[in-house]
């Protein structure tokens, strides 16, 4: 180490000169006009599947009281991506993504309202919630990558780190703002009129699309093998070995821990016991506690873009893993919801650092002409395999009412959770194989070092530069 590198006088201004870089750099990104079109649109578009969200998951668990038929909504919109998620990615670097947007929210668009019609006409039923979630799935598959692409055409390379924290922020802005506006419109009119104004959201996005002057039509490349332009992505990513672990952690962190936000209302009513206080306390609670996961994962992103440097991104892997796996221990045995809610904070905090520094560094490693196929992976993990999360530890939460329960006196706003079972022993081992999870992570010696662009590895590990 030099004598400048550890100088504590010399290393605080080039620490504040950092900070003000990015601040600088986020003026200049938002100074791009498709990216302000895009962020705009893609707020209000996410505001309203939060509003949807709330109502469709309060409705849901009091028309079935099931946790596992909760999770099962969930789990039907995934289908689709976890079948053919992984090879999604090919059609997004094939066809022109304005058009293909286009199309996906004027379909998201008819599906919102058919909901919001059956629902208002009462002739909705949990089969066609089900119905209409698996055929948007399908939609989605290919919507998503195509999406989220999107912004490394109209962001310069040098400027996607900061980018894409930035990107973030709208769905997990929308997180603050959704939550608040479902509960209230829930509250004063109804889940049928919560449908309504999501399908009105997604025009915001088809409006934005067509205002977009950057050409977003398909990169020109030699024609490939069927085989080549399905498994590409999948080949790419396991090739890579920093991309393979990136990749295994968060599909083990995504069954293990993000499964909470399937089962949420079956937490804040059952596990926090607000459905006994009444059914404003469980829209209260729901609306409130998704709020929090949202200024969680807005500060998640806060510190995801301050410490977007190349050397830090590990440390922001492993200690993100850690922290959800904490939370969802604290959470299991946590019977208070003043107590609860800022745990909903870190919660969100953890979940956005690992999986959106893992979205930056799927755009950044993948080289351009497989980038919707490579980030197409880590969508599949999230969007297809994550929901089997949900459905298992709803299955777990329900089955667990059958098991012995215990009598443990308890200790303030805390209980034993094999005192009331249910979501709470979901909770639990939740925590437990996610805390295993990030043991592997900062055990892992190769697989999260050097997260850098400029450097490549084969499947061996071995170094080999790009061309």
């Amino acid at each position: 180490m030099t004598e400048e590198e550890s100088s504590p006088s010399k290393s605080r201004p080039l620490a504040s000169l950092k900070n003000k870089l990015s601040a600088s750099k986020i003026i200049q990104i938002f100074g791009i006009a498709d990216f302000r079109y895009y962020w705009i649109g893609a707020f209000v578009s996410f505001s309203g599947s939060w509003i949807q969200r709330i109502a469709e998951g309060y409705f849901v668990f009091q028309l079935t009281g099931d946790e596992s038929k909760l999770a099962f909504v969930s789990f039907s919109s995934s289908i689709p991506v976890f079948f053919f998620g992984f090879a999604a990615g090919s059609v997004a670097d094939s066809v022109d993504r304005k058009k293909l947007l286009v199309i996906a929210q004027i379909l998201y668009f008819l599906g919102a309202t058919y909901l919001a019609i059956a629902t208002w006409r009462h002739f909705v039923t949990y089969g066609q919630i089900l119905f209409v979630a698996f055929l948007l799935g399908i939609v989605a598959t290919v919507e998503m990558p195509a999406r989220q692409s999107i912004v490394s055409q109209v962001v310069p390379p040098k400027d996607l780190s900061t980018a894409i924290p930035i990107t973030a922020m709208t769905f997990n802005a929308a997180r603050i703002v959704g939550p608040a506006m479902g509960t209230w419109v829930l509250s004063l009119f109804g889940v049928a009129m919560c449908y309504f104004l999501n399908g009105i959201s997604f025009l915001a996005l088809v409006w934005v699309v067509l205002l977009i002057s950057v050409s977003l039509k398909p990169v020109p490349r030699p024609k490939e093998p069927v085989k080549d332009v399905i498994f590409e992505g999948a080949r790419y990513t396991f090739k890579d070995v920093r991309l393979r672990t990136l990749f295994i952690l968060e599909t083990i962190s995504g069954v293990t821990a993000i499964f909470y936000l399937s089962i949420l209302p079956a937490i804040t009513g059952e596990g926090l016991g607000l459905d006994k206080i009444g059914q404003g306390a469980a829209k209260a609670g729901l609306g409130i506690a998704t709020t929090f996961v949202g200024i969680g994962a807005i500060i998640g992103l806060l510190l995801a873009t301050r410490w977007s440097q190349t050397e830090k991104r590990h440390l922001i892997i492993k200690g993100s893993i850690t922290l959800m796996g904490v939370s969802l221990i604290l959470l299991s045995f946590i019977k208070s919801p003043f107590v609860a809610y800022p745990i909903f904070a870190f919660m969100g905090a953890g979940s956005i650092l690992q999986f959106n520094t893992t979205n930056a560094l799927f755009q950044i490693l993948a080289p351009e002409e497989r980038r919707g196929r490579v980030l197409a992976m880590h969508i599949w993990t999230l969007n297809g395999l994550s929901p089997i999360g949900a459905v298992l530890f709803g299955y777990i939460a329900r089955i667990s009412h059958r098991w012995p329960m215990t009598h443990y006196q308890d200790f303030g706003p805390f209980r034993v959770p094999t005192n009331v079972q249910g979501t709470s022993i979901a909770l639990l081992i939740g925590g437990i194989l996610t805390l295993f999870t990030a043991v592997g992570a900062w055990l892992s010696l190769r697989g999260l070092s050097q997260l850098s662009p400029d450097l490549a590895t084969d499947w061996t590990g071995r170094p080999r530069l790009v061309t």
